[in-house]
């Protein structure tokens, strides 16, 4: 499993080795988002349907690279073993902001079924650390993150 993770994130991830760069941080955002949305051992159709709308609108992508995308995100969550084969990518390869980004779209996630599980803060916490980002800057992303979700 390992080496067809490694597989994709150099087909899909690696700006240098991906003939398509459009769709780099996108691919490593919607794993984290569906691994996420795991977090507090509930199917949550809110959180899967927001997910869906992200990479869909936000993101641009087709519909085929969407069902790629998740079904990956769902085989690979159930036989990896830690967050680091994701996120050591994240950091070679994309900006400060692109990860803020990727946080701040966690949260969003996080609180799209109105309310905020403990293992999602806890996975939310340890993707923030893994990147390298500030406790100031995982704050400053859950309180943005917290508006938008409260806004109608």
């Amino acid at each position: 499993m390992l080496k067809d993770i490694k597989k994709f994130f150099s087909e899909n991830l690696d700006p240098e080795s991906s003939t398509d760069t459009k769709h780099t941080i996108e691919y490593a955002t919607a794993a984290l988002l569906i691994e996420l949305a795991k977090a507090d051992f509930e199917e949550d159709q809110v959180e899967r349907t927001l997910i869906i709308a992200m990479l869909r609108d936000t993101f641009d992508l087709s519909q085929k690279e969407i069902d790629e995308l998740v079904s990956f995100a769902e085989t690979g969550s159930e036989e990896a073993n830690d967050l680091f084969q994701f996120t050591q990518l994240v950091n070679q390869h994309y900006s400060h902001t692109d990860k803020i980004t990727l946080v701040e779209n966690l949260w969003l996630v996080a609180f799209a079924d109105g309310r905020l599980d403990k293992y999602e803060e806890q996975f939310i916490r340890k993707v923030s650390g893994l990147l390298h980002l500030a406790h100031s800057e995982f704050i400053k992303s859950k309180l943005r993150a917290k508006d938008k979700a409260q806004q109608p």
